[in-house]
């Protein structure tokens, strides 16, 4: 059975789907400490939609290359 965040959430995939970049690179910028780690779970983090459009989450990925810089979160 899948698993289907709140709709004021979004699990590290579908925030990559909703950027089109691969849910490993949201994922590490948890890790590297970046981004202040969301709640989580069942193992699963739960990222507020809030965190999208502020930039802050894009800009780390653009960063890194990891997202073109005229990509913009649309969801």
């Amino acid at each position: 059975m899948p698993f289907n965040a709140s709709p004021s959430y979004v699990t590290t995939g579908e925030l990559g789907d909703i950027l089109g970049v691969q849910a490993w690179r949201i994922a590490r910028l948890f890790e590297l400490g970046v981004l202040s780690e969301p709640q989580r779970i069942g193992g699963r983090r739960l990222i507020p939609k809030s965190m999208i459009p502020t930039m802050v989450m894009v800009d780390a990925l653009r960063v890194r290359g990891w997202l073109p810089q005229t990509a913009e979160a649309t969801r």
